[in-house]
């Protein structure tokens, strides 16, 4: 009578680590799922996407220029302007990477992201930057596609975002265009 207590016993101990080994095995497949799946985009509670800041973007503002840079910034927005900054060439030898000085002027009080059109209807895209702060900006970009060697003048909207406290909601606050030259050798 012995011998079937340790079958039960030889068979709980079995089940016991065949379900420990499918709760690790299902514990990895939600880790490598978790890992590998692409990052959420950001939406807000009426589920509209938000803009997310630029990573590629550096600061261009060194520590003694924080205040008056603010006080500017304040001025500004409250008279509706948007300060650029920029260099008007930009030079690439593939057509794709750029080097460039582009950003959000220190004197600027919001949020701003670019966006670069290769024709004057504003019909071909060709770089969208995420948010950049006020006092950062770009060295360089590169472009959701390659423009022939030559020189081409591109326009360049800034547009300002603010975004609410309390709700989290992003508002456009002001928008400007102006031109760059991209210059291709090659």
């Amino acid at each position: 009578m012995e011998a079937p207590a340790e079958n039960k016993k030889g068979l709980s101990n079995k089940v016991i680590i065949i379900a420990a080994a499918v709760i690790i095995a299902l514990l990895a497949a939600v880790v490598v799922l978790l890992l590998t799946r692409p990052a959420p985009t950001d939406i807000g509670d009426e589920g509209v996407p938000k803009i997310g800041y630029a990573t590629e973007a550096t600061v261009l503002l060194d520590q003694n220029s924080l205040q008056a840079a603010m006080d500017e910034a304040m001025a500004n927005a409250k008279d509706g302007n948007i300060g650029l900054y920029y260099q008007n060439d930009a030079t690439s030898s593939d057509g794709t990477n750029f080097d460039c000085f582009i950003g959000n002027s220190n004197s600027n009080i919001y949020d701003m992201f670019l966006t670069i059109y290769a024709d004057a209807e504003l019909t071909d895209q060709i770089f969208l930057s995420g948010l950049v702060p006020p006092g950062s900006g770009f060295e360089s970009i590169t472009l959701d596609h390659a423009l022939d060697p030559g020189v081409h003048t591109v326009y360049v909207a800034l547009t300002q975002v603010d975004t609410d406290e309390e709700t989290g909601e992003q508002v456009l606050k002001n928008q400007v265009m102006h031109t760059m030259d991209f210059h291709v050798y090659g």
